[in-house]
């Protein structure tokens, strides 16, 4: 459903710039005014629990910080490195069934040619390239502001169960992308490349395989001050990726809001309608999960 609900954009939404320049950058910004401070390079280690079960702080290295709650904001990835070290989470199954989940390899890239190619649509979603690889490509051109005057085109390229390409030196790699981005749009077999870079993520994006639904986490956890955020909690508003992150974030945020009573609740803003023939195609698919319920009964997604 990701890419056929809204077909024009498929659920991505570019920021009119970089994300750190957008959106982190403002948001620390506000962080800041309000009297916060945030601090990097600490890496959270485990929690601390007091004798009636309520956490009251996070340990960082040698570090210890109070807290009155605790909100995990991370990858699933980054999830499960804090459970390896986390003798208090270990000890609680909701996050040990953590290790079940897992993540895939993406490899992102941009390139700058030396002239304008026309793409029909900003956004686009490929496949058949390779056998286990499905990837997309953007014109920034369009997308971000950055670059709406530029003489040439300038794409981004991502690449998803990219595993196979890692490897392949940065070379390799844009020489593919121009391979294929010729295949897709005939303009960029005559373009030349003016510049490129390529940023490798292992297990950079959660892995949604069939029967990970189970090990999912709510927003809220058996350590009632505890609260969970992320692409892979389970949420019923019914946004995706970067966007469901964000939007379990702020539904993390209000219920600490709501336990304190204290602070301005955040709104949110519910995702559009899908369109008719994805609501026919959930609809079948909803038929024919209760059906399986009987057979296999936490397997499906909801």
């Amino acid at each position: 459903y990701f890419i056929l609900a809204h077909q024009p954009d498929f659920d991505v939404v570019w920021c009119r710039g970089t994300v750190a320049k957008m959106i982190f950058k403002p948001w620390v910004e506000q962080i800041e005014k309000a009297g916060g401070k945030v601090l990097t390079n600490k890496r959270v280690n485990d929690i601390i629990i007091d004798h009636t079960g309520k956490a009251k702080g996070v340990i960082c290295g040698d570090e210890c910080f109070e807290a009155d709650a605790v909100i995990f904001a991370v990858s699933i990835n980054g999830m499960k490195k804090i459970l390896q070290s986390s003798t208090m989470l270990q000890s609680r199954k909701e996050f040990r069934n953590l290790m079940n989940l897992g993540g895939i390899d993406v490899l992102s890239t941009r390139l700058w040619f030396d002239r304008k190619v026309e793409i029909r649509h900003p956004s686009n979603a490929c496949f058949g390239f390779d056998a286990t690889t499905g990837w997309t490509f953007f014109d920034l051109n369009a997308l971000h502001d950055e670059y709406r005057d530029e003489p040439g085109s300038v794409i981004e390229a991502d690449f998803y169960h990219a595993n196979q390409l890692l490897p392949l030196s940065d070379q390799q790699i844009i020489q593919k992308v121009q391979r294929d981005l010729g295949t897709c749009v005939s303009g960029f077999r005559e373009a030349n490349l003016i510049d490129s870079t390529v940023i490798r993520v292992p297990q950079g994006v959660t892995h949604f395989a069939p029967g990970s639904y189970q090990y999912m986490m709510q927003r809220t956890t058996s350590i009632e001050n505890v609260f969970m955020s992320g692409d892979w909690i389970i949420t019923r508003h019914g946004s995706w990726s970067q966007e469901k992150a964000y939007v379990t974030g702020l539904e993390a945020a209000n219920l600490v809001i709501r336990r304190f009573r204290q602070g301005n609740l955040a709104k949110i803003i519910p995702v559009d309608a899908d369109e008719f023939h994805i609501q026919v195609t959930r609809k079948i698919n909803k038929t024919v999960r209760e059906f399986g319920q009987t057979l296999f009964s936490n397997f499906w997604l909801p």
